[in-house]
């Protein structure tokens, strides 16, 4: 219930704005009074977010545009003019940052996931929002980069990533190691940290969208019967899993061994450093473990079937594309 409050509290009002901002000028709707305080509401439409100091009083939609009521009583109006007039303790900041000319994915410098500081992971301790003492513009120009790793190796994947990767969320600078993380219930939304490699950046990306398309089948089927009752040692982990994270893992790993091989065949310059011959190991062996696991210990269901008969034949091909040097 209490992280229900913390989303309702975050999102309604959000969701009025991107509503009025959509809206067919034509249509008529019905006055909307949502008399909830809060201190933040994103308006994703114009890329911005206001932030007041004291609660709201709430927020009015007249069927045209929002109007929030002000602790103190005054009224700002968002009706796509541009930047609100704004009265003291409020501010209208720039939140989302597009990648590219279309509207995802974004970097997004505010999350409303109520979820994001709960963590499964032993080297983490939360997804706190934070761009690690590094500017937007650092970000904005590894993610780029990253991406563009991904449209040169893998261009059908790359498009796919920029049709459902919605937002990236930063979370800190780790110049030694890379931390990502998705949730089941916020497909379409990652966590990142930022790190020095566009290898290991581009691998993150792919990695975690993998996990959001897992995670939506999931919901209408659970691929593994027990998913969630067996636990195992994982492929990719140092702590004990349950079969169905061995299963997210090498649903995640098994593109990022053929981006490897697609990388190789390119000659990419990327391919010519230790730490991608070692990464592109690392990975071929944890695949190769994590599917044994599963075939071993997995109840898998028949759509289960399905996934497991696409990852194995994905890390075939990738397995017979390795040059001789992988082997």
């Amino acid at each position: 219930r209490g992280d229900l409050d913390v989303a309702l509290g975050l999102a309604v009002q959000s969701l009025l704005a991107a509503f009025a901002a959509n809206l067919d000028p034509q249509t008529r709707v019905d006055d909307v009074l949502w008399d909830v305080p809060f201190t933040r509401l994103v308006d994703s439409t114009r890329e911005h977010a206001l932030f007041l100091d004291e609660p709201s009083q709430g927020v009015f939609f007249d069927g045209r545009a929002l109007e929030v009521r002000t602790a103190g009583g005054e009224r700002v109006r968002l009706d796509g003019d541009g930047t609100p007039g704004l009265p003291d303790g409020a501010r209208w900041e720039r939140v989302c940052h597009r990648l590219f000319e279309g509207p995802r994915p974004t970097l997004s410098l505010v999350d409303g996931n109520p979820l994001a500081m709960y963590e499964e992971h032993p080297d983490k301790a939360g997804n706190a929002l934070s761009l690690g003492e590094r500017s937007v513009d650092e970000w904005l120009d590894s993610l780029r980069e990253a991406f563009e790793l991904i449209r040169v190796a893998l261009p059908d994947l790359a498009h796919e990533i920029s049709g459902s990767l919605q937002r990236i969320v930063p979370v800190g600078f780790e110049p030694e190691k890379h931390l990502s993380a998705s949730y089941r219930e916020a497909p379409g939304l990652i966590y990142m940290t930022l790190h020095p490699s566009a290898l290991t950046m581009a691998e993150a990306v792919i990695h975690e969208t993998q996990h959001g398309k897992l995670n939506v089948l999931r919901w209408f089927d659970p691929v593994l019967a027990n998913a969630d009752s067996t636990w195992t040692q994982s492929p990719v982990r140092p702590d004990l899993r349950p079969l169905g994270g061995v299963l997210l893992a090498v649903h995640a790993f098994v593109p990022v061994a053929l981006f490897h091989v697609r990388l190789s065949e390119l000659d990419h310059p990327v391919v010519r450093t230790p730490e991608f011959l070692r990464r592109r190991g690392e990975v071929i062996t944890a695949n190769e473990s994590g599917l044994r696991t599963i075939r071993e210990l997995g109840q898998i269901t028949p759509i289960g079937r399905e996934v497991m008969t696409a990852l194995e034949e994905l890390e075939r091909a990738a397995l017979d594309r390795r040059p001789d040097s992988a082997q």
